[in-house]
């Protein structure tokens, strides 16, 4: 595919309903489920010489409607030579300073951002930027003048999160879509190239720092038996492979291989897809699951269904194992990532090598899986103070 300066896809042009308009196609992303992407340009007559105006994607807030009243206004004041702009450059240097002065985050993330997100991101990044605006960055700093973004609107911001109990990582993520916004109003020239972003350090350590001992995770799994027996077994696979919540839910019956004890992890936290391997306790949960259909999950609720979000009977049977009482620090509470925590854990304290951790885990960078060092050099000095003469 080749593309012009603009970005614009060279191909033929299509003319619109409408003499003067016409767009271009682009040839992936789509507004809505059905019609492509359009780049609408005009073309009019300005002193004698044909001039054509690229006014910018749909996807960006330029519709054929939006296309067809700009060249009424570019021929329109090209007829009176009354100074007033006959293209978008001209438009974008005279409207610049009022739309500085009026549009607020809120409206701008609603009128431009999010349009423009859903035409270039994934669904899943564009599901998670849109509650990033929705939770807190339009209910915070929804009514602030773009323009007027300043680290002082961060801060409060991010202390709102902090008040809220939100983890470092959250805030992080947050942080980073609110960067994204101010630099979309850049691009659109609604804010000049020359500003810089207001942006705030912020030292984040989301890392789970406690892992269950083997008594205490024999003690939840009880406690979860009791409420919810196809959840316990789905902790216990939780903790006999490492596997995240994200990929427990999402793995369906074509990705089993009991030939090679084995699941094809699809579109993990890392985009890399990766094999996870079943000892046989783990081949033993996958077998006592009803059998689906290739496209099926294999852990399903009991209706059928799969799972959307985590089920109340966990957070009861937590609170009931009295594993998070008193602890306040996030890094320290149990949660269900916990178990992916403790299945590397306990891996390093049995001697097993980084490296391969790091491939249990799915780790892109063996700097993730350094964590567990220090417990991998207990089995080291154990093994050291096993020598005698």
């Amino acid at each position: 595919m080749k593309w012009d300066k603009k970005g614009v896809e060279s191909m033929k042009w299509t003319k619109s309903k409408y003499t003067g308009v016409r767009y271009r196609e682009h040839e992936t992303r789509k507004i809505g489920r059905v019609q492509k992407d359009r780049y609408y340009s005009v073309r009019y007559t300005v002193r004698g010489k044909c001039v054509e105006s690229g006014l910018g994607w749909h996807s960006e807030g330029i519709s054929l409607e939006v296309a067809i009243e700009r060249l009424r206004m570019f021929r329109q004041n090209a007829k009176l030579d009354n100074g007033q702009p006959t293209k978008m450059k001209e438009v974008y240097s005279v409207d610049a300073a009022e739309r500085l002065q009026d549009i607020t985050i809120g409206d701008f993330i609603g009128r431009y951002y999010l349009p423009y997100a859903g035409g270039v991101k994934s669904a899943d990044a564009v599901k998670k930027e849109s509650e990033h605006c929705s939770c807190w960055i339009v209910p915070v700093l929804g009514s602030i003048h773009l323009k007027d973004l300043a680290l002082s609107h961060i801060v409060i911001l991010k202390t709102a999160m902090e008040t809220a109990r939100k983890s470092a990582r959250l805030i992080e993520y947050v942080m980073a879509t609110l960067r994204q916004v101010y630099q979309h109003g850049q691009r659109m020239e609604i804010i000049p190239q020359s500003a810089r972003y207001p942006a705030i350090k912020l030292k984040v350590s989301n890392q789970r720092q406690r892992y269950l001992t083997k008594d205490e995770a024999r003690h939840l799994l009880q406690l979860l038996s009791d409420r919810d027996p196809l959840l316990a077994l789905m902790a216990e696979f939780s903790l006999l492979t490492g596997c995240r919540w994200g990929e427990l839910i999402s793995c369906k019956w074509m990705d089993v291989s009991l030939d090679t004890a084995s699941i094809l992890i699809r579109d993990p936290k890392n985009r890399t897809d990766r094999h996870l391997y079943l000892n046989a306790r783990a081949i033993e949960i996958i077998g006592q699951q009803p059998p689906g259909q290739p496209s099926d999950c294999v852990f399903r609720q009991q209706s059928g269904r799969p799972y959307e979000k985590m089920p109340r009977s966990w957070l009861r049977s937590l609170d009931e194992s009295g594993l998070n009482a008193g602890i306040a620090d996030s890094r320290l509470r149990i949660v269900w990532h916990t178990l992916r925590h403790t299945a590397a854990s306990w891996l390093a304290i049995q001697g097993v090598d980084l490296f391969k951790i790091s491939k249990i885990l799915g780790h892109r960078d063996l700097s993730t899986t350094q964590r567990y060092a220090h417990l991998s050099e207990r089995s080291i000095r154990d093994a050291v103070e096993g020598v005698t003469l």
